[in-house]
């Protein structure tokens, strides 16, 4: 928190506004950083009437008057342990995330207030929060409140009491937005992928209509079998794996050979699903060339108890399912492509999520701080560091495996803004051909954070072979997967260690003089 009180006499402006906020003798700030993007958290500023539910010392909120852009609200509120009405007329600015209001029937002792909310992007995972009041006092304080009787003790009364309540507003907000993420759990749903494939679209659409290549091509599909058909379609089951489990569904298949679109729906759906339906659609951009397509839409069910155990609601099951549909959309994509153009059947992806009860930043900073690995993971031998300009980094890292020491060479790019890191090895481990990743940090419930590892590689199938003593190219997949879900692992779980430290070190350094104010 920042105070300041003004000095001198009021400069004259152009503006009634500008006159107004410079005769306001009294400034304070406070702040807090919210793990959470600004646009949720300038949705909890905005909406007045959710005050009472959010905010400990909010009692109250009437709404007098609405436009969409500004309001007049009555609020009733204790301030300094005392019970206040006041009546506050607030302009929304969506523009800056923010929201100025003015008090048009002030708080006892207050002769004339205004407050203004800013939310800032610290990263595209986290806000700061702004509250900043500025007021002037009574001429005449005596009588309006128990105690108070000279124009120092209103000064302390007001600036503790606004000290107290900004600091207990700030940390309501903080919680309210970092408990759950953002509703999506609509019932209706769609999601569509694309790919431009350097391969004749007559190609790429006979991958897509011929379900017996699936199972070679696509990771997570573990069987697809036709199981009737007509002069213009087909009924196939598929098995698939999801989340470690195996499910299975059946999809009808139109196919409008004319024109590379197949049409499709899932008579037997998959897990918490009602209804799905989708199109799948080849485009000739050239000869050589095409885009792949492929739209799904589908419903709910209205009640997903029973399903699977920790599923309860629906918002729940439509994040898992959410999940699965694009994490495998994306592998389909990369995997057909891969096929289509170089005939690579070998290539295998791996997206491995983790959550922390750390912020992002926090987390990010260890995954970026490659020159800390030697220290950080224990997996980790040594590291040759070639460049790191802090966005660009170059080494040779050597880690210990089960088969023993393996030296690989990487290049990343680190974007602290979208605490992202990409990276692809030119020289990869030796059961790779190609190895390309990256790593996602993202706010999650709690204030902590989600970690997203993503993996594509091309398996050397001879090295495999060798390593494994099979030449399954299914199980050689699902072995290197799991290598790669396990350096993952292992990586997220160290940087959880590390600042579990940290935070430990910090709580016991700060405890002797907690004064229990955080905002």
């Amino acid at each position: 928190m920042t105070r300041r009180r003004a000095a001198g006499p009021a400069v004259r402006h152009t503006t009634v506004e500008e006159q107004e906020l410079c005769a306001m003798r009294y400034h304070l700030s406070h702040s807090v950083v919210c793990a959470a993007p600004p646009g949720r958290v300038y949705d909890v500023i905005r909406r007045s009437a959710d005050w009472p539910r959010i905010f400990a010392p909010c009692q109250a909120v009437t709404v007098l008057e609405q436009e969409p852009d500004r309001e007049l609200v009555e609020i009733r509120a204790l301030v300094g342990g005392a019970p206040m009405t006041w009546r506050s007329r607030r302009r929304f600015l969506p523009e800056v995330c923010g929201v100025r209001a003015e008090v048009v029937e002030p708080m006892k002792l207050v002769a004339a207030m205004t407050t203004e909310w800013r939310v800032v992007a610290v990263n595209a995972q986290q806000s700061l929060l702004l509250l900043e009041h500025a007021y002037d006092l009574c001429e005449d304080v005596a009588g309006q409140v128990e105690g108070v009787t000279t124009w120092e003790q209103a000064e302390r009364f007001i600036e503790s009491a606004i000290d107290a309540n900004s600091a207990t507003e700030l940390g309501n907000i903080k919680a309210a937005v970092e408990r759950s993420a953002p509703p999506a759990a609509e019932r209706d749903c769609h999601a569509r992928h694309s790919a431009v494939v350097d391969a004749p679209a007559d190609a790429v659409y006979g991958l897509i209509r011929d379900t017996a290549h699936w199972p070679r091509i696509f990771d997570a599909c573990l069987g697809a079998a036709a199981i009737g058909s007509d002069a213009t379609g087909e009924l196939v089951r598929i098995e698939a794996a999801q989340e470690g489990r195996t499910v299975a569904w059946e999809t009808r298949r139109r196919y409008h050979d004319a024109i590379r679109r197949i049409d499709y729906h899932l008579p037997v759906p998959m897990p918490f699903v009602a209804s799905m339906r989708g199109e799948w659609r080849v485009v000739p951009l050239g000869p050589e060339r095409c885009l792949l397509t492929v739209d799904r839409h589908w419903r709910m069910l209205d009640d997903v108890r029973g399903v699977r155990d920790g599923v309860t609601t629906v918002a729940e099951a439509a994040a898992v399912v959410r999940g699965f549909v694009e994490t495998n959309a994306a592998a389909e994509m990369t995997a057909l492509r891969a096929y289509a153009e170089d005939g690579i059947d070998t290539l295998t992806e791996i997206t491995t999520r983790m959550s922390l009860p750390h912020p992002p930043d926090a987390v990010y900073a260890l995954l970026a701080d490659v020159a800390g690995w030697p220290k950080l993971l224990p997996h980790c031998e040594g590291l040759e560091l070639r460049h790191d300009d802090g966005r660009h980094q170059e080494f040779v890292l050597e880690v210990q495996t089960a088969a023993g020491a393996e030296t690989f060479r990487s290049v990343r790019h680190c974007d602290a803004e979208r605490l992202s890191i990409v990276y692809f090895q030119p020289e990869p481990p030796p059961l790779l051909l190609r190895h390309e990743g990256s790593w996602q940090v993202r706010a999650a419930a709690g204030g902590g954070s989600e970690v997203v590892s993503r993996h594509t590689a091309v398996l050397d199938a001879v090295a495999c072979e060798k390593a494994f003593g099979t030449a399954e190219l299914r199980e050689c997949k699902r072995r290197v997967r799991d290598l790669l879900d396990g350096n993952s692992r292992r990586t997220v779980e160290a940087c959880a260690r590390a600042l579990g430290s940290r935070s430990r070190a910090a709580d016991g350094a700060a405890a002797p003089t907690s004064d229990g104010h955080g905002a």
